[in-house]
């Protein structure tokens, strides 16, 4: 997977962060759940037969990356609030 391909698929770069070995993955996500979820959204674009059987883990791991994600911009906003000055 490529660093181009990975942040296609994101809006925020806060989406993502790094795995045990330095990858860039979504937040909440190993690196092979990462892979998997893009591979998902991919075929489910395009239609591909099969890729509604998915559905339900791919809503699985989608849920917990969004919880990392809004932990994440929980913690900044309240540090920014904390330190109103500090930008």
């Amino acid at each position: 997977m490529t660093a181009e391909k990975l942040r296609s698929h994101v809006t925020y770069l806060t989406e993502l962060g790094p795995d045990s070995e330095g990858r860039d993955v979504f937040v909440g996500l190993t690196y092979g759940e990462t892979v998997w979820l893009i591979d998902y959204r991919e075929r489910r674009a395009r239609r591909e037969p099969g890729w509604s059987r998915d559905q339900a883990a791919a809503r699985e791991l989608a849920a917990r990356h969004y919880t990392a994600h809004l932990e994440i911009v929980t913690a900044q906003a309240e540090k920014r609030l904390d330190n109103p000055t500090i930008h």
